[in-house]
């Protein structure tokens, strides 16, 4: 359930371990991807062996809460009745936060804050609202009938791209002429169709050195990023779009008013597409507010990009810390949606653009500064719960009695004198066991 729910592979073991315990098990092992796990739980001589797989890979940070919250709260001591009724109540209770119209409102509101931030037009801005809603409700409706993921990332992108379009011609067609041709704000459209959670869990998981779930979570990513790019350049292809950067003038305070709020609202937008509850999405955009505005100072004052997303990551990760302790938040639920507004999107877009219109150089110059922003938020979200949780700052594996037997056993292996053995946990079971 945790893992379908999108949350990081260390925290599905962590809570799997927890419910192990609690069951009285004396060992488990588990290998944890993206879509699929397998698991071995021990008791005595016996041990059952459980191959899982996830059919569909969403964000549900209510439901991450609800979890977390289980596996710390078990019963002692548990049964597999007990669990198995939690977790159904679970399944029952916690379910779509928001209504689907504001689903699709969240979206738009992303993606305009982003086209704030990347410096369109406040005419473009709003019909890159327009924009993104109807790429978010053909997606919902597609995901509503199972389509394949990467189709449907297509088909929204197609949508997005369409409609901005469409809605451009409208607006220039009354004579105002406020869009030009050719306006690059679409890209800002297609922006809700990132895939930032997994993205950043993945760099997440490859900092626990979980190799397994950061590759898989990486080739996800690039999967839906490809989907989306492509579909995006076959409509600029045919319709003469171009992706070209583009500059707003507005006086310098008036400036910082707009990317605070831009930022703001677009971190809540992004929340509620995780299904966030109200007070996930308050503090997730207040964090953000604050990381992004450090970014953009650290930019503004000729620092580079990635130092600057790194710098940023690095900000929202230490204001989590005592923030999810005081309000007993997963902290994954408020930092990815907080760090998903920093993720240079565009430059994907325009990566690929440049890529099919044969033109290498750009095409390169675009993909490397993604990746490592990208990269850099996802290392300083690592440092701050390196610095501020000991689970992290040391690698050491999750607690489990086979471990303290792996210890015993090194011991054994090098210690020099017959010293007394570390202290070990009574194991479980019966007495022939014990002996």
């Amino acid at each position: 359930m945790l893992l379908s729910a999108g949350t990081g592979s260390y925290r599905v073991k962590r809570a799997m371990e927890r419910a192990a315990e609690a069951l009285g098990m004396d060992r488990h092992d588990a290998s944890v991807g993206i879509n699929e796990m397998s698991v071995t739980a021990h008791r005595g001589d016996n041990f059952r062996t459980v191959v899982r797989q996830v059919y569909r890979v969403g964000v549900n940070s209510r439901r991450i809460e609800a979890l977390e919250y289980l596996s710390r709260h078990l019963p002692d001591p548990c049964t597999a009745a007990t669990l198995e009724a939690a977790l159904d109540k679970v399944s029952r209770t916690v379910t779509a936060r928001w209504k689907p119209w504001q689903s699709v409102l969240a979206a738009g509101v992303a993606c305009a804050g982003f086209s704030v931030l990347n410096r369109f037009s406040l005419t473009d801005s709003a019909v890159v609202l327009v924009a993104a809603a109807c790429g978010q409700l053909v997606r919902r409706s597609a995901s509503k009938r199972y389509l394949n993921q990467f189709g449907t990332t297509a088909l929204a992108a197609a949508t997005a791209s369409l409609v901005y379009l469409i809605v451009a011609a409208l607006v220039n067609s009354t004579g105002i002429q406020m869009l030009r041709v050719g306006d690059p704000g679409y890209v800002a459209s297609l922006l809700f169709l990132v895939p930032g959670f997994p993205m950043i869990t993945s760099i997440l998981d490859l900092a626990r050195m979980d190799f397994t779930a950061g590759l898989a979570r990486a080739a996800y990513t690039f999967g839906l990023v490809v989907s989306a790019t492509m579909s995006a350049w076959v409509i600029s292809f045919l319709t003469g779009l171009t992706p070209l950067a583009t500059e707003s003038v507005l006086p310098a305070v008036w400036r910082w008013v707009a990317y605070g709020l831009a930022t703001f609202f677009g971190v809540c937008g992004f929340a509620v597409l995780f299904n966030s509850s109200r007070r996930m999405v308050l503090i997730a955009a207040s964090m953000g507010t604050v990381g992004n505005l450090s970014r953009i100072a650290l930019t503004t004052a000729s620092v580079p990009n990635q130092l600057a997303a790194g710098v940023g990551g690095l900000v929202i990760g230490l204001l989590a810390a005592p923030i999810t302790r005081r309000f007993h938040l997963p902290r994954i639920t408020v930092t990815v949606p907080a760090c998903v507004i920093m993720v240079p999107g565009t430059a994907m877009y325009r990566m690929m653009y440049w890529l099919n219109a044969d033109d290498t150089v750009q095409a390169l110059g675009f993909g490397v500064d993604a990746v490592l922003a990208v990269v850099a938020i996802g290392i300083g979200l690592a440092m701050a719960r390196m610095l501020t949780d000991r689970g992290w700052t040391f690698a050491r594996p999750i607690p489990s009695p086979h471990a303290f037997r792996f210890e015993l056993e090194d011991w054994q292996a090098n210690s020099p004198s017959p010293e007394a053995p570390p202290s070990l946990p009574a194991p479980s079971g019966t007495q022939d066991q014990k002996s």
